[in-house]
């Protein structure tokens, strides 16, 4: 199926172990997460492990340019996104949610945002 004909689905439907593509065709990792807010409906964006550096960084909503049943594809470049910031359990707190690798689609911690 070509990226173009890949149906868009809603961030609620992103799987684990999904590609996480740049907008000039890199695969640079796979979705470990849903960084969001359920029950308010904010998505804050997609935590994934770095194909190359192995560690876990987080794609800003604002830089999603779409999510497919294939992939969550980015707005920026490779070089772009290899400069994210490293996802840490600090970004947990910061973003009021219940913490890595405990979150689900349903049940996310309430938040005061």
């Amino acid at each position: 199926m070509s990226r173009m004909t890949e149906e868009q689905v809603a961030w609620t439907a992103v799987k684990t172990g999904e590609a996480v593509v740049t907008n000039d065709g890199t695969n640079i990792g796979k979705v470990v997460e849903v960084a969001a807010l359920a029950k308010e409906d904010i998505f804050h964006g997609i935590v994934f492990e770095h194909a190359h550096h192995h560690k876990h960084y987080l794609a800003p909503a604002a830089d999603i340019e779409r999510i497919t049943t294939e992939a969550v594809y980015l707005s920026v470049r490779g070089e772009q996104a290899d400069q994210y910031e490293e996802f840490e359990q600090l970004h947990v707190s910061r973003l009021g949610l219940s913490g890595l690798f405990r979150w689900k689609h349903i049940g996310w911690k309430d938040s005061n945002e």
